[in-house]
């Protein structure tokens, strides 16, 4: 609940200030995280613009998921249920007009955390079914995995640690005032630990291509976005029997900015299964819709805040939450 009162505190001071500062409209760099798919790097939106020639732009974010799955199907049977937190230190560095170089470095805990009650209250207040949530206890740690009465994962103590470093590399291919598509690399380095599924004991690569279109409005502007990313996910040591090799992403998002100092968006993001299996925790495609916004704060900087919910159920946590702050130089 602290990320949540934080967040609230930052929107308030926000709209109390009012600044007035053009606020460029991102895509949100959404993250399926999933226990089990975390460690594995997919090519992530990142947008289609690069910021001018020597800029360097800082990002700090916090994620924070509650999964509550529980499911079987002949001889496989997984639980999920806890919370991750994610918080993640990035730098993008334009070295000219048409590369940018950049990194993200993780940081990953899995705990049994304190949404379940808040998330059933208010999936009882507006009548939204509770899932799998009313079979498992509140504040509860258990990841688990097992294969023909084989248990092949499992972590029911809170663990944390340094995730997957991810270096990346972005070319602008085209850009004027409405339109722009660039190409994104990214190569992950295996940094993190795979006992505590804080990474995938692997290095994995993905090629991303985006594009985007700003449309002026007589209030504000809109913009539209989307993407696809193909991705090489190594050998990885998260249930490696089932790992597959390759795996796929695409994106597609909206926002609006009625004054120069807000914008809302909303973001589609479906990614390819991660593992041979029949439970759609880890063999079925991941859906995820997510939904907030920008406020500037500054000239340079900006607050980002989202709610990500599975689209497709049980592919990824029934529900995550988003902040973020970037800073340019």
């Amino acid at each position: 609940m602290s990320l949540i009162r934080f967040s609230l505190l930052l929107c308030c001071f926000c709209l109390a200030t009012l600044p007035a500062h053009a606020l460029e409209i991102k895509p949100f760099q959404v993250r399926n995280l999933t226990p089990t798919a975390l460690g594995h790097s997919l090519a992530t939106a990142e947008s289609a613009r690069l910021a001018p020639a020597g800029t360097v732009s800082a990002a700090f974010s916090l994620d924070l998921a509650s999964h509550a799955s529980l499911s079987s199907n002949g001889n496989e049977q997984i639980v999920l249920d806890g919370e991750t937190l994610l918080a993640t230190l990035g730098m993008r560095y334009s070295v000219n007009e048409t590369v940018q170089v950049g990194f993200d470095l993780p940081w990953i805990r899995h705990d049994e955390g304190s949404l379940d009650s808040f998330i059933s209250n208010w999936h009882d207040m507006f009548r939204l079914p509770n899932g799998d949530r009313d079979k498992l206890p509140d504040d509860n740690l258990a990841f688990v995995y097992q294969r023909d009465d084989e248990t092949e994962l499992q972590l029911d103590q809170t663990t944390d640690g340094i995730g997957d470093l991810r270096l990346l590399c972005s070319w602008q291919l085209s850009r004027n005032d409405h339109t722009a598509t660039a190409l994104h690399a990214t190569l992950k380095a295996p940094t993190g630990d795979a006992d505590k599924l804080t990474g995938s004991d692997s290095w994995d690569v993905s090629l991303a291509y985006a594009l985007d279109r700003t449309v002026p409005l007589t209030q504000g502007q809109a913009a539209l976005w989307g993407g696809l990313g193909g991705s090489w996910l190594g050998s990885s040591k998260v249930l490696d029997a089932q790992a597959e090799d390759w795996a796929a992403n695409a994106w597609l998002g909206a926002g609006w900015s009625p004054r120069d100092w807000i914008a809302f968006k909303l973001q589609l993001d479906a990614l390819t299964a991660l593992y041979d299996s029949d439970l759609a925790e880890l063999g079925n495609p991941a859906v995820i819709l997510t939904m907030g916004g920008n406020l500037a704060l500054g000239p340079q900087t900006s607050l980002e805040i989202g709610v990500g919910e599975d689209l497709a159920v049980n592919t990824s946590p029934d529900v995550t939450f988003h902040l973020g702050v970037t800073h340019r130089f």
